[in-house]
């Protein structure tokens, strides 16, 4: 279990050596990681997270759940933590390659995570080539590339440069 980890000395000893090095922490799996994101970042407020795939969301088209919605809520007051828009394709379910291409399937989702977050906190990313089972790969690009673009420039630099630019630190 995920929770009891952060109880263990050595455990968080070791999470502190990426704090000492500048490194960040991807965090991958469903609803449960959240709680965890959640008690680690109060625990180690300089260590960056990152929740990767918006933690296996389902989507279909409609708002998304609401106990994922207030799980992902509970982590907007820590702003050491961003998230990957990614797996949107494969929360649609459709593992024969014909996920939605319509950005309004994802909207909701897309959404929830622009208004909970902002742009500053989140970041583009594909999962490829995992998502080929759902989609292609410019469907997958094509949707997070609509969705942002209609944003603004700034959204978009944010979303697709600068956000991770700041989780990762890269040069």
């Amino acid at each position: 279990k995920l929770e009891g980890t952060l109880d263990e000395p050595a455990f968080v000893r070791d999470l502190k050596l990426l704090v000492d090095h500048d490194l960040s922490l991807d965090l991958v799996g469903g609803r449960e990681i959240l709680a965890f994101a959640d008690r680690l970042a109060k625990t180690l407020p300089a260590l960056r997270i990152v929740i990767d795939h918006l933690a296996g969301v389902r989507v279909d088209g409609r708002a998304p759940p609401a106990e994922w919605l207030e799980d992902m809520r509970a982590l907007r007051p820590r702003p050491n933590v961003y998230f990957k828009v990614s797996g949107l394709v494969e929360g649609t379910g459709r593992s024969d390659g014909t996920a939605p291409r319509d950005v309004e399937f994802y909207r909701p989702v897309l959404d929830a995570m622009r208004e909970m977050s902002g742009p500053e906190r989140l970041i583009n990313a594909s999962n490829w080539p995992v998502s080929e089972r759902c989609a292609s790969l410019a469907t997958v690009e094509g949707i997070v590339g609509d969705y942002f673009r209609s944003q603004g420039r700034r959204t978009e630099e944010q979303v697709f440069a600068l956000s991770a630019k700041a989780a990762y630190r890269w040069v």
